[in-house]
């Protein structure tokens, strides 16, 4: 199982980070960009939901003390919400909450269109 969830870890990075322009949606940067899950990682019903993902360049990801999506989590939260809205927010926290078990061929078929945003979105 761990080599299609890889896969499908790398192929939404990248779909994310293609979604966004290549450049962090918050300072613009295209260096060292990071592909940063709204909702965590854990949570299967959103892990591989490319609406669930936004493109960060490192420092606004992980180590700026004023925004970073790390250490300051309630400026993140305020920030995509004012980004993306409310409407957004409330209907992936209720994806990001429900609980779902994927199977080996569901895995399979996300990856697929995955590939196919990759390719022709």
């Amino acid at each position: 199982m761990k080599g299609i969830e890889k896969k499908l870890d790398d192929a939404w990075s990248l779909a994310v980070k293609k979604a966004a322009g290549m450049k962090c949606e918050y300072c613009g940067r295209i260096d060292t960009l990071n592909s940063h899950h709204v909702y965590s990682r854990s949570k299967l019903s959103t892990r591989w939901d490319i609406t669930n993902g936004v493109c960060l360049c490192v420092a606004h990801h992980t180590f700026s003390s004023t925004f970073s999506a790390h250490k300051t989590p309630l400026e993140f939260t305020e920030w995509i919400i004012d980004k993306r809205g409310e409407e957004w927010f409330i209907e992936l926290r209720h994806r990001a909450n429900s609980t779902v078990k994927l199977h080996k061929f569901e895995k399979e078929e996300l990856l697929k269109t995955l590939l196919f945003v990759l390719n022709n979105g």
